[in-house]
């Protein structure tokens, strides 16, 4: 196994981006890219990506939670980074762009600390440990313009739990946000 490659769903993101022609269309990934980099990164900027009021619907993970409205979306994300957990892998398979917004399917990988895994019940982790959790996510991003910029009215997300996997991660394969933010240094 070797360390999650954020930075690789910003390339992909980055590659669709540049096969179209429509600006609208364009727009939409540059923000998906960044969007990513931001949440990763832990950056408070993800939230220029989105509308004054945004919706997320997860499916088949974070028990089908909703979380709506801005102040409930900076609470999950500050969660997140909280928790050690923002670390995310992309590893896009297909990805389809409309005038309503963006659909994706591909792979989803997050490194987690064992403390968090233990908090959210499941018992037999290594607290003092990392993990990969790895599952297939399908992703739909529709899109709003707001003065001139397209924006993410949300998320709406299927994740495959019941496919998903944990693997505890070696030490020398655990990916710190240093190494990360230094990979985009590069992009």
């Amino acid at each position: 196994m070797s360390k999650i490659e954020p930075v690789k769903g910003w390339h992909k993101y980055t590659k669709f981006m540049n096969s179209f022609s429509d600006k609208k269309h364009k727009n939409m990934l540059n923000n998906m890219r960044h969007h990513l980099k931001y949440e990763c990164l832990k950056d408070p900027e993800i939230f220029n990506t989105l509308i004054p009021d945004p919706e997320y619907r997860f499916y088949g993970g974070f028990n089908n939670a909703i979380i709506n409205g801005i102040e409930d979306v900076k609470a999950f994300y500050y969660g997140i980074w909280d928790s050690d957990s923002s670390l995310v892998e992309l590893d896009i398979h297909h990805c389809s762009v409309g005038d309503w917004g963006v659909a994706c399917d591909g792979e989803w990988y997050q490194q987690m600390p064992g403390k968090v895994l233990i908090e959210q019940g499941n018992e037999d982790m290594d607290p003092n440990a990392y993990y990969l959790s790895h599952a297939h996510l399908s992703w739909f991003f529709p899109f709003r313009e707001v003065n001139g910029l397209m924006l993410l009215e949300g998320e709406i997300c299927y994740l495959d739990e019941l496919g998903s996997t944990l693997t505890k991660l070696e030490k020398s394969d655990v990916a710190s946000l240093e190494e990360v933010k230094d990979s985009w240094l590069s992009v």
